[in-house]
């Protein structure tokens, strides 16, 4: 879309700046239209650095994309490769047995989906045997964003005799104030680089700022003020990318953006990867699915 305008004279042509409201739309329409396996399996890698060593643990999981539930092997593959000890003492020399190594999860059992969208847009189940058409939950999006399809034309209206319209006032009670702060690659995708501000209930809306794909509208990078439902994650900014695979847009990497603290310990860096993501027909074990102690969630 262009706009003529004459400078000093000459014709010149300028670009009009796109809408950061429209691009946000389209955003979270790219979300209601994506499609999923019906079921998936992947590797949740949980990766944290602490006194300058890195350790990572994985937990093996199943998403459920039909009724939007995970069930995750709350036992990683590090807790396997390090058993606790248990706690005593000899008797005889009062000298302990040995110190206990930690008992908790780094962070808390990842309780984790890669479809998840950052409240861009609301679950929509995986294809049943009749496909689930989200073109109704496009248009809410669309009209809560002013933004309408481009398929259509509305019919421009006719001339009324009295006074003329000069100008229109709509009222939208919109989550964000967004702003278009530029253009930025990121992994190669040239993306709107777009600032957001609450306009209510920050804790909810905690997207801060996107970088939005300009061919696809696809998300490649947010920034949140907080992640996950509870515990150190809550208090601290987070960066979340994303990648494609096998045609679905998944999220590859959470990374806390400040040191955290958790369970009287403080990680320098921290971060979540999903690994390994395909479509299986294998169904969860009996084991999986109701891991105790803390959970790491989204909201």
């Amino acid at each position: 879309m262009a706009a003529l305008a004459v400078l000093a004279g000459v014709g010149v042509r300028v670009h009009a700046a796109p809408d950061p409201y429209q691009i946000f739309a389209r955003s979270r329409a790219f979300w209601l239209e994506q499609r999923y396996p019906r079921e998936l399996t992947y590797r949740i890698a949980v990766d944290i650095t602490e006194a300058g060593h890195e350790r990572i643990e994985h937990y093996d999981a199943i998403y459920d994309a039909v009724d939007n539930v995970v069930h995750v092997d709350p036992v990683s593959d590090y807790e396997r490769e390090h058993p606790v000890k248990p706690k005593g003492v000899n008797l005889g020399l009062l000298i302990p047995l040995g110190k206990p190594l930690p008992t908790d999860d780094f962070l808390g059992v990842p309780h984790l989906a890669p479809t998840y969208s950052f409240g861009m847009a609301p679950f929509v189940p995986a294809p049943t045997p009749t496909p689930f058409n989200s073109m109704a939950l496009v248009n809410e999006i669309r009209r809560e964003f002013h933004d309408p399809n481009p398929r259509k034309t509305s019919p421009q209206p006719s001339a009324s005799p009295g006074l003329s319209e000069i100008a229109t006032v709509v009222a939208r009670n919109r989550d964000y104030s967004i702003a278009l702060l530029g253009t930025e690659a990121i992994d190669g995708h040239p993306c709107y680089h777009l600032a957001l501000k609450p306009m209510r209930d920050p804790g909810r809306f905690r997207i801060r700022e996107a970088w939005i794909d300009e061919a696809t509208f696809a998300p490649w990078q947010l920034k949140d003020a907080s992640n996950f439902v509870d515990g150190p994650g809550t208090t601290i900014p987070w960066t979340i990318r994303f990648a494609d695979i096998d045609g679905a847009h998944y999220i590859s990497e959470e990374r806390a953006d400040q040191p955290v603290n958790a369970q009287g310990e403080r990680y320098t860096a921290a971060s979540i990867r999903f690994e390994s993501i395909v479509a299986s027909t294998r169904r969860p074990p009996p084991d999986l699915g109701a891991p105790s102690g803390e959970l790491l969630s989204e909201p």
